[in-house]
């Protein structure tokens, strides 16, 4: 007999509904669209790395032009930048995530056909278009459709991905280059970015809300239009100023190799095989670095983790300096590789989540088109300024004030991520 007041219906059921399991597709849906791909890219990318040198050597390009082959994809980055960001917001995601890999599979093939340097050059540069195109799109994927204090971890693990496959490509990339041909890592390359497609047509979703409305036929359901000087505030300049002086300082040290590397080659006459040992050395111990640093953002704070992170990089870029004006032994050269790059990685994904918690959700990819262009900048700042001052100054002199300019780089990202720009984060009571 019902009690009065009572408001049941009905004796509850014996087995309370439970969800249907999750299908394999949705279940590793994260892991086989953006984890794998980045492996295969970063296992490919690794193969190229120490071979790069050895590369600028073989059309007997100067000190100062071997660093055209850093300048050339940071240019072909640089320059589609804001069209990639027009496109994530027009035509969505998935479709610029599924031709990146398809394009950098193509730029490493056409390496192998490279009769002169400045072709060479130029594919090189297709290369960093697909890159940027790469990185952009899943910035926008992981910003679309993961929590805020979860961006963090997501983005650093992405990260990680990328590194865990460039693990043993550096090592091997630089044996087969000595043994085979230093054009050989290259194939690898092509290959790996192929295969990278499959499991991006396949699993990646379309994750952008107002793509998904449109083809719902749901009016009103674009972007908001916001205009460009909306999005231009003094909050977003600091951030701008932060992220250019984060790469000018970084840039030669991303993908472990660089201008770096280049020195290396030139002072020490290091060969591909040499090279590609530290590069994978510095790849295992930044791993775990990566990912403690996305959960330092994720619970602390995201400045938290920039700050020491760059004054980290810069008095690594300063031994560096110190390492060349004061013609060191290769042994601190290397002391000074390890040091800059483990600061790199505390800082990897750092300057995107920073992003991510910014952007605006009706205009991401316009919002990552303007910040990936100051990234670009600034990146490309990082080997020009080698090339100009390896130009302009010849020997240790050349080198010691690269490395200077870069050291005072991330020392200003430090001052200014903890004075001019605020905490993103937004901690649960």
């Amino acid at each position: 007999m019902r009690e009065p007041g009572s408001t049941s219906t009905g004796p509850a059921p014996e087995h309370p509904e439970q969800p249907e399991p999750l299908s394999f597709r949705e279940r590793y849906r994260t892991m086989l669209s953006l984890m794998l791909p980045a492996m295969l890219l970063g296992l490919g990318r690794g193969f190229t790395i120490p071979v790069l040198p050895a590369l600028a050597l073989e059309f007997d390009a100067t000190v100062a032009s071997a660093g055209l082959m850093v300048i050339a994809p940071m240019l072909g980055s640089l320059a589609v930048t804001l069209p990639t960001g027009y496109l994530i917001d027009r035509i969505g995601r998935r479709r610029l995530l599924v031709v990146s890999p398809a394009l950098t599979s193509l730029s490493a093939f056409l390496v192998l056909r490279a009769a002169s340097y400045p072709e060479l050059l130029a594919y090189l540069s297709l290369g960093g278009i697909a890159q940027q195109m790469w990185q952009m799109s899943r910035l926008a994927a992981i910003a679309d459709s993961t929590a805020q204090n979860r961006r963090g971890r997501q983005i650093t693990g992405m990260a990680s991905a990328g590194r865990t496959g460039a693990l043993m490509g550096p090592l091997l990339g630089g044996i087969i280059g000595e043994l085979a041909g230093v054009r050989v890592p290259f194939a690898i390359y092509g290959a790996a970015a192929a295969l990278a497609v499959v499991p991006m047509y396949f699993f990646m979703p379309e994750t952008s809300a107002a793509v998904l409305a449109r083809r719902r036929g749901e009016s009103g359901s674009g972007e908001s239009g916001a205009s460009w000087s909306s999005l231009l505030t003094l909050r977003v300049g600091a951030l701008f100023l932060a992220q250019y002086l984060a790469n000018v300082g970084r840039g030669g040290s991303i993908g472990h190799g660089g201008v770096f590397l280049i020195f290396a080659a030139y002072t020490f006459g290091t060969g591909p095989a040499a090279l590609g040992a530290i590069g994978t050395g510095v790849a295992v111990m930044g791993i775990p670095i990566m990912l403690a640093g996305g959960q330092v953002m994720d619970r602390f704070g995201r400045k938290r983790q920039i700050v020491p992170a760059a004054i980290a990089v810069g008095m690594g870029l300063a031994l560096m300096a110190t390492v060349a004006a004061a013609e060191l032994s290769f042994t601190v050269f290397v002391v000074a590789f390890v040091w800059i790059n483990l600061g790199v990685s505390g800082m990897a994904g750092s300057m995107q989540t920073l992003g991510s918690d910014v952007a605006p959700p009706e205009a991401r990819g316009r919002f990552f088109g303007m910040i990936r262009l100051v990234a670009g900048a600034g990146s490309l700042t990082n080997p020009v300024s080698f090339s100009l001052s390896t130009a302009l100054l010849a020997g240790s002199a050349g080198f010691a004030l690269a490395f200077g300019i870069m050291s005072g780089a991330a020392m200003l990202t430090a001052l200014v991520v903890g004075v001019l720009v605020r905490e993103t984060l937004q901690r649960r009571e």
